[in-house]
């Protein structure tokens, strides 16, 4: 299991957020399809995360 470990429990966690969800966010946000206001929807599958960019939050309401 991803984040947690017999000996030190659940503080690895914090590498797995860091390295699965804030790091691919960020590329997204700095060089990719995800603009300012923009949405992300996260998928599991296949014990892989994926990441759709959505336009504007105006835009996914409407």
């Amino acid at each position: 299991i991803k984040g947690y470990d017999r000996d030190m429990g659940a503080r690895p966690m914090g590498r797995v957020i860091q390295d699965q969800l804030k790091k691919p966010l960020a590329n997204e946000l700095l060089f990719g399809a995800l603009v300012d206001g923009g949405t992300v929807k996260v998928e599991l599958a296949d014990d892989q995360l994926t990441f759709k960019c959505l336009g504007s939050r105006e835009e996914v309401v409407n």
